[in-house]
């Protein structure tokens, strides 16, 4: 299966969780309230864009949204635009960089909001990952969200790794989302069984979010980080990964192994939780020094590997 499919929010036909949110969506629809501007805020990962774009696809094409069992026809017209990047009515700005918004991003909605859509029906414009925004791309996005137009909309995403600016959350009616236990569970088991994925991680034990989950399996089973491996072999192979292609997600995951390991160990040496909780503490930190310094690969992986004879 290819990437695309595994983890794109826009294939997600059916929407798992979220019941009350999307409700809550639907009745601001229905009395014609829809806000503005509309902050969604909630952990990466636990469908935050999925509810979005089951409700714009409710909003666009109601005839053919199937609003009982929550679910996007694959014959909507909506849909098959989407997909293919073309409908004009939902244009999602998003930061596939994982760096901060660039101005001439900014400035280049800027210039689409002042056009007029073909069809003269409401707009709505998705930022992502609003929370990175640069000082210089939050004072744009203000002028741009205090004085919307008649039929322009914003829906803006906090994913929540940043303190967002004040100034931005003020303008907004914000949506707060969580998910329980059970409801990431649920998502998660049912992403797993309806995308037909290997499971090379476990995720019954964490907090991870059923996307993040999704992300980190694919990874492991693209770079063979299998479960055969130990943790000093996965280590070194996504610290190198992180070395090769400058990307955080390796980082992240490598730190999701990191509490998997040590989390692991402490289930059989029960009398030395506070001396690996301490093990943890210093490897994790070693590992977010060789990002935030540029160290050498092998003097940290050295590093780590002469502390884990105590470890184990």
């Amino acid at each position: 299966m290819l990437k695309d499919d595994i983890y794109n929010p826009l294939k997600s036909l059916k929407l798992i969780g979220l019941n009350n949110y999307f409700n809550d969506l639907i009745k601001l629809y229905d009395f014609k309230k829809i806000p503005k501007v509309l902050l969604i805020s909630g952990k990466k990962g636990i469908g935050k864009f999925t509810m979005i774009n089951h409700f714009l696809n409710y909003f666009f094409s109601k005839d053919t949204y199937n609003l009982k069992e929550k679910e996007i026809s694959i014959n909507s017209l909506v849909y098959q635009k989407q997909l293919n990047g073309v409908f004009q009515n939902i244009i999602h700005v998003k930061n596939e960089s994982r760096e901060s918004a660039k101005i001439d991003d900014i400035r280049k909605l800027k210039s689409l909001l002042s056009k007029s859509s073909l069809n003269n029906d409401p707009r709505f414009f998705i930022l992502d990952d609003v929370e990175k925004l640069n000082i210089n791309s939050s004072n744009a996005i203000l002028k741009i969200i205090e004085e919307p137009s008649e039929s322009n909309f914003f829906i803006l995403i906090d994913n929540e790794e940043k303190k967002l600016i004040e100034t931005i959350s003020s303008r907004c009616l914000k949506i707060n989302i969580f998910i329980n236990k059970f409801e990431r569970k649920e998502i998660t088991d049912y992403l797993m069984k309806e995308k037909n994925i290997e499971n090379v991680l476990n995720y019954k034990n964490s907090n991870i979010s059923p996307g993040l989950f999704l992300r980190y399996n694919y990874l492991c089973l693209e770079h063979d980080i299998s479960n055969n491996l130990s943790y000093l072999s996965k280590l070194y192979k996504l610290l190198n990964l992180y070395k090769k292609t400058k990307d955080e997600i390796f980082i992240n995951l490598l730190i999701f192994l990191t509490d998997e390991y040590f989390y692991n160990l402490s289930l059989n040496k029960k009398k030395q939780i506070l001396f690996l909780s301490q093990k943890k503490i210093e490897t994790i930190k070693q590992i977010n020094n060789f990002v935030k310094y540029n160290l050498n690969l092998n003097s940290v992986f050295n590093s780590i590997e002469s502390q884990f004879n105590h470890a184990e």
